[in-house]
């Protein structure tokens, strides 16, 4: 959700996003190419994509380098770096940096950067042996927290003023794979759960790892991604239906975003990205 009041979804497999209203209206916002595979607003209204350059299980396939783009309001768009391979997710820090996931293609490993959006230049933090996927602050200024899909857990890293510290695990789930995700102002993780066998639903989880709801959402098994407003309406990026869905009167309003914490209500609340394949 943006500081306009409106919704921000990519199309991975069209290299488009578009914008999207409460009423149901949807406009074409920018054409990157690619694979855009998330959005994280800046604090002057730009829209940074992680642009994963199109990945293999879409047509066309791979088709430009991955990195970080710019989208203006305008719909013209800018490359910041060309360093990640291939990112998927990304939000903004309480530093003023952007930070992202960045897996490979083969699922198997991955890395998170973070990148200063007015220079280009990108930090790689780590290097590890499962796939990086969503990414998020919580209430805490010191602490990222990555989805491992395949691992079906939320990484928490310790953040300092010398990088990421060693991860640990925050939450492991007994089903579902976590994708995007978005804490509420109780500092509770509502987390997409995409499966590949079985109906996928949104579940929310205390980081001390207390599975609190399950919300089942019907028949299809890749729900992508959350966020959450102010009024209390959970939106959901249900991919394999290609819909955006809103679940009205959620227990808790959103918490906001980097770089709108302490924003007037209206502004962006969780999730990194919205995303319709």
């Amino acid at each position: 959700m943006t500081q306009a009041g409106d919704i921000v979804v990519v199309t991975v497999d069209r290299g488009q996003l578009h914008r999207v209203g409460w009423d149901g209206s949807s406009s074409l916002l920018a054409a990157v190419g690619g694979g855009p595979n998330g959005a994280a607003e800046g604090a002057d209204g730009t829209i940074y994509v992680a642009q994963s350059g199109g990945r293999p299980f879409f047509s066309p396939r791979r088709v430009m380098p991955g990195g970080i783009q710019a989208v203006s309001p305008d719909g013209s768009f800018s490359w910041v770096t060309l360093d990640p391979i291939s990112p998927n997710d990304l939000c903004f820090g309480p530093d003023g940096w952007l930070y992202l996931t960045d897996p490979t293609e083969h699922l198997m490993d991955g890395r998170v950067w973070r990148v200063d959006v007015v220079t280009g230049e990108a930090q790689l933090l780590a290097a590890v042996d499962w796939y990086t996927n969503g990414i998020g602050f919580g209430l805490e200024d010191d602490a990222l927290y990555v989805a491992n899909t395949n691992g079906r857990q939320i990484v928490r890293f310790p953040l300092g003023p010398s990088g990421l510290g060693r991860p640990e695990v925050a939450i492991q789930m007994d089903h579902g794979g976590p994708d995007g995700f978005a804490f509420d102002t109780q500092g509770n993780l509502v987390i997409a759960a995409p499966t590949l066998d079985q109906d996928a639903d949104i579940q929310t989880w205390t980081l001390d790892g207390k599975l609190l709801d399950v919300l089942p959402l019907g028949p299809h098994s890749v729900y992508t991604n959350v966020a959450i407003s102010d009024d209390r309406r959970l939106v959901i990026a249900a991919s394999e239906a290609l819909e955006v869905q809103v679940v009205d009167n959620w227990p808790s309003g959103g918490l906001h975003l980097h770089p709108f914490r302490g924003a007037p209500a209206g502004s962006s609340q969780g999730g990194e990205h919205a995303r319709v394949t």
